[in-house]
């Protein structure tokens, strides 16, 4: 009988226990976040501006060797993105579009251009969820798990990290200025089509942040990918607005 009761207690303890553990962590998460949103500006301005036109200027080092280009990168959450850059390898001007219009999506390059294929299709809504995620403002709602991943170092910034889950989605992290709450690091798997496909280890920092319609927005990024420089990016010109032209996403 005091074995019983004993192990009933010990079962009560433990359980209350585990209670007070999710609690605090489910604080600590809505701290973070809470923190962030404010720093990044809120969420109405986010969730209000879905669309952007951005303009770039990096470096890019998939080929093993460094190529300068330029480019412009436009999105329409949740489902419509494009990617045009241009540049210079090895003596030869080259162009290159990629572009997701809801199911569908397309890419061009040397005069060529040809419907993505399934696994190309996945990956760029992939990479558009990630950004859509990167606003901070679905993870108010439902369909998210968001738990603590803990403090590190994002250079020589403290940091703290959130993983955030989502059925039918890789995971992502997410590393938060401790101090000032913005974005500092964002970890991720993606497929490098570079590679045959293959899935690597995706880590992005930010930098640099300035204001635009009144959220604060990073213009440099550096990537790297399973620990290798990948590209160099620098933001030379943001807009936000509601809406892009639906000709933005068509196909020529």
């Amino acid at each position: 009988m005091r074995t019983t009761l004993g192990l009933s207690l010990s079962a009560v303890l433990l359980l209350g226990g585990a209670g007070l553990l999710q609690a605090a962590d489910d604080a600590d998460v809505q701290a973070v976040l809470d923190k962030a949103i404010k720093a990044h500006g809120g969420t109405e301005k986010p969730a209000k501006l879905k669309a952007a036109t951005i303009k770039v200027k990096g470096k890019f080092y998939g080929t093993g060797t460094p190529i300068d280009y330029t480019g412009e990168f436009n999105f329409q959450l949740p489902d419509k993105s494009k990617l045009f850059i241009e540049g210079e390898f090895m003596g030869q001007k080259f162009s290159f579009t990629q572009v997701l219009a809801g199911d569908k999506g397309w890419e061009s390059m040397a005069g060529m251009t040809q419907d993505l294929d399934k696994e190309k299709l996945e990956e760029a809504k992939e990479s558009l969820y990630g950004r859509e995620v990167g606003t901070l403002v679905p993870l108010t709602g439902k369909g998210f798990t968001v738990t603590l991943v803990g403090e590190s170092k994002v250079g020589d910034r403290p940091a703290v990290g959130l993983r955030v889950s989502s059925k039918g989605h890789r995971d992502i992290n997410l590393y938060f200025d401790k101090d000032k709450g913005l974005l500092l690091k964002v970890e991720k798997t993606v497929k490098d089509f570079m590679a045959g496909g293959k899935e690597v280890q995706e880590e992005t920092m930010f930098s640099d942040y300035k204001e635009v319609e009144g959220l604060q927005r990073p213009t440099k990024a550096v990537i790297k990918r399973d620990g290798k420089d990948y590209v160099d990016s620098e933001t030379t010109e943001e807009k936000l607005t509601e809406k892009l032209d639906d000709d933005v996403f068509s196909k020529p």
